[in-house]
Protein backbone atom coordinates (compact mmCIF):
# COMPACT_ATOMS: atom_id res chain seq x y z
CA UNK A 1 0.00 0.00 0.00
CA UNK A 2 2.90 2.42 0.78
CA UNK A 3 4.29 1.87 -2.98
CA UNK A 4 0.43 2.81 -4.13
CA UNK A 5 0.55 5.74 -1.88
CA UNK A 6 3.96 7.11 -3.18
CA UNK A 7 3.13 7.02 -7.29
CA UNK A 8 -0.47 8.33 -6.04
CA UNK A 9 1.58 11.33 -4.56
CA UNK A 10 4.64 11.60 -7.16
CA UNK A 11 2.00 11.64 -9.86
CA UNK A 12 0.24 13.79 -8.20
CA UNK A 13 2.76 16.39 -7.95
CA UNK A 14 3.78 15.63 -11.62
CA UNK A 15 0.06 16.78 -12.58
CA UNK A 16 -0.02 19.75 -10.61
CA UNK A 17 3.55 20.90 -11.75
CA UNK A 18 2.49 20.79 -15.09
CA UNK A 19 -0.67 22.03 -14.53
CA UNK A 20 1.12 25.30 -13.20
CA UNK A 21 3.66 25.19 -16.13
CA UNK A 22 0.38 25.25 -18.44
CA UNK A 23 -1.26 27.77 -16.21
CA UNK A 24 2.42 30.44 -16.20
CA UNK A 25 2.52 29.51 -20.44
CA UNK A 26 -1.18 30.33 -20.53
CA UNK A 27 -1.39 33.67 -19.20
CA UNK A 28 2.27 34.82 -20.32
CA UNK A 29 0.54 34.50 -23.90
CA UNK A 30 -2.28 36.11 -22.91
CA UNK A 31 -0.42 38.97 -20.99
CA UNK A 32 1.85 39.15 -24.96
CA UNK A 33 -1.51 39.01 -26.43
CA UNK A 34 -2.50 42.04 -23.96
CA UNK A 35 0.13 44.61 -24.25
CA UNK A 36 0.12 43.63 -28.74
CA UNK A 37 -3.54 45.10 -28.92
CA UNK A 38 -2.91 47.53 -26.20
CA UNK A 39 0.26 48.76 -28.61
CA UNK A 40 -1.92 48.49 -31.30
CA UNK A 41 -4.66 50.48 -29.77
CA UNK A 42 -2.19 53.27 -29.09
CA UNK A 43 -0.23 53.45 -32.59
CA UNK A 44 -4.10 53.80 -34.43
CA UNK A 45 -5.27 56.73 -31.78
CA UNK A 46 -1.40 58.46 -32.03
CA UNK A 47 -1.73 57.72 -36.07
CA UNK A 48 -5.27 59.56 -36.19
CA UNK A 49 -4.28 62.40 -33.89
CA UNK A 50 -1.45 63.06 -36.71
CA UNK A 51 -3.98 62.73 -39.35
CA UNK A 52 -6.42 65.04 -37.60
CA UNK A 53 -3.35 67.59 -36.84
CA UNK A 54 -0.55 67.80 -39.23
CA UNK A 55 -2.94 69.02 -42.31
CA UNK A 56 -3.70 72.50 -40.26
CA UNK A 57 0.82 72.93 -40.23
CA UNK A 58 1.50 71.95 -43.82
CA UNK A 59 -1.91 74.67 -45.07
CA UNK A 60 0.00 77.03 -42.85
CA UNK A 61 3.11 76.19 -44.49
CA UNK A 62 1.91 75.68 -47.54
CA UNK A 63 0.60 79.29 -47.63
CA UNK A 64 3.29 81.15 -46.58
CA UNK A 65 5.49 79.43 -49.03
CA UNK A 66 2.67 80.27 -51.71
CA UNK A 67 3.32 84.33 -50.65
CA UNK A 68 6.89 83.44 -51.44
CA UNK A 69 6.58 82.09 -55.02
CA UNK A 70 5.10 84.64 -55.78
CA UNK A 71 7.20 87.43 -54.90
CA UNK A 72 4.65 89.11 -52.47
CA UNK A 73 6.07 87.85 -48.92
CA UNK A 74 6.77 90.54 -45.86
CA UNK A 75 7.97 90.52 -42.65
CA UNK A 76 4.97 90.85 -40.78
CA UNK A 77 3.42 87.74 -42.78
CA UNK A 78 6.30 86.01 -41.13
CA UNK A 79 5.57 87.31 -37.71
CA UNK A 80 1.86 86.28 -38.01
CA UNK A 81 3.04 83.00 -39.47
CA UNK A 82 5.35 82.33 -36.07
CA UNK A 83 2.81 83.17 -33.97
CA UNK A 84 0.72 80.13 -35.90
CA UNK A 85 3.55 78.13 -35.76
CA UNK A 86 4.63 78.04 -32.22
CA UNK A 87 0.66 77.77 -31.37
CA UNK A 88 0.55 74.84 -33.39
CA UNK A 89 3.79 73.44 -31.78
CA UNK A 90 2.77 74.19 -28.70
CA UNK A 91 -0.51 71.92 -28.71
CA UNK A 92 0.57 69.27 -31.17
CA UNK A 93 4.09 69.13 -30.65
CA UNK A 94 3.82 66.37 -28.63
CA UNK A 95 2.77 64.24 -31.78
CA UNK A 96 5.57 64.65 -33.49
CA UNK A 97 8.70 61.96 -34.15
CA UNK A 98 11.80 62.64 -32.67
CA UNK A 99 13.52 62.92 -36.80
CA UNK A 100 10.40 65.54 -37.57
CA UNK A 101 10.96 66.98 -34.07
CA UNK A 102 14.17 67.96 -35.02
CA UNK A 103 13.27 69.32 -38.05
CA UNK A 104 10.39 71.07 -36.82
CA UNK A 105 12.11 72.48 -33.57
CA UNK A 106 14.74 73.93 -34.96
CA UNK A 107 12.86 75.89 -37.49
CA UNK A 108 11.01 77.21 -34.59
CA UNK A 109 14.44 78.41 -33.62
CA UNK A 110 15.49 79.52 -36.72
CA UNK A 111 12.50 81.54 -36.82
CA UNK A 112 13.23 83.29 -33.75
CA UNK A 113 17.13 83.90 -34.57
CA UNK A 114 16.00 84.94 -37.91
CA UNK A 115 13.49 87.88 -37.19
CA UNK A 116 15.60 88.80 -33.71
CA UNK A 117 18.71 89.81 -36.30
CA UNK A 118 16.25 91.58 -39.08
CA UNK A 119 14.15 92.80 -36.07
CA UNK A 120 14.40 96.65 -37.76
CA UNK A 121 14.61 95.64 -41.54
CA UNK A 122 13.37 93.94 -44.19
CA UNK A 123 14.56 90.09 -44.41
CA UNK A 124 16.67 89.28 -48.09
CA UNK A 125 15.73 87.41 -50.49
CA UNK A 126 17.65 84.86 -49.23
CA UNK A 127 16.20 84.28 -46.04
CA UNK A 128 12.90 84.21 -47.72
CA UNK A 129 14.25 81.44 -50.33
CA UNK A 130 16.00 79.42 -46.77
CA UNK A 131 12.20 79.59 -45.05
CA UNK A 132 10.76 78.46 -48.39
CA UNK A 133 12.77 75.70 -48.99
CA UNK A 134 13.21 74.58 -44.98
CA UNK A 135 9.17 74.52 -45.54
CA UNK A 136 9.43 72.11 -48.16
CA UNK A 137 11.30 69.73 -46.24
CA UNK A 138 8.95 69.93 -43.08
CA UNK A 139 5.83 69.46 -45.62
CA UNK A 140 7.60 66.34 -46.83
CA UNK A 141 8.50 64.74 -42.79
CA UNK A 142 4.62 65.45 -42.22
CA UNK A 143 3.54 63.55 -44.93
CA UNK A 144 6.51 60.57 -44.25
CA UNK A 145 4.55 60.74 -40.61
CA UNK A 146 1.14 60.01 -41.32
CA UNK A 147 2.27 57.64 -44.87
CA UNK A 148 1.03 59.53 -47.68
CA UNK A 149 4.49 58.38 -49.27
CA UNK A 150 3.76 54.79 -48.84
CA UNK A 151 0.28 54.14 -48.73
CA UNK A 152 -0.60 52.74 -52.23
CA UNK A 153 -3.37 54.64 -54.09
CA UNK A 154 -6.80 53.27 -54.80
CA UNK A 155 -6.24 53.49 -58.06
CA UNK A 156 -3.60 54.33 -60.45
CA UNK A 157 -4.06 57.30 -62.94
CA UNK A 158 -3.27 56.26 -66.85
CA UNK A 159 0.18 57.82 -67.24
CA UNK A 160 1.35 56.95 -70.69
CA UNK A 161 -1.22 58.03 -72.98
CA UNK A 162 1.06 60.61 -75.28
CA UNK A 163 -1.31 63.37 -74.28
CA UNK A 164 -0.64 63.06 -70.80
CA UNK A 165 3.06 62.16 -71.27
CA UNK A 166 3.34 65.64 -73.30
CA UNK A 167 1.05 67.56 -70.41
CA UNK A 168 3.36 65.89 -67.46
CA UNK A 169 7.03 67.27 -69.32
CA UNK A 170 5.37 70.86 -69.55
CA UNK A 171 4.40 70.73 -65.69
CA UNK A 172 7.42 69.25 -65.03
CA UNK A 173 9.53 71.75 -66.89
CA UNK A 174 7.73 75.21 -65.57
CA UNK A 175 7.75 73.17 -61.91
CA UNK A 176 11.93 72.89 -62.72
CA UNK A 177 12.10 76.66 -63.65
CA UNK A 178 10.19 77.63 -60.03
CA UNK A 179 12.66 75.15 -58.21
CA UNK A 180 15.35 77.05 -59.83
CA UNK A 181 14.64 80.49 -58.12
CA UNK A 182 14.89 78.65 -54.93
CA UNK A 183 17.90 76.63 -55.56
CA UNK A 184 15.87 73.36 -54.45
Amino acid sequence: MQLELVIAIVSGLITLLASSAIAVYQSRTEFRKLTRQLEQTYTTSLFDKRLNVYPILFQALHDLNHKIEYSSPNKQQLIEFRHQYDDWLSTYGILLTPATAQVVWGYHSYLIDLLEQYHDRPLPLDCWIDIRNIQIVIGKCLRAEIGVFDTTAAGIPELEKPYVKALISKLHHSAQTIRSRFGY
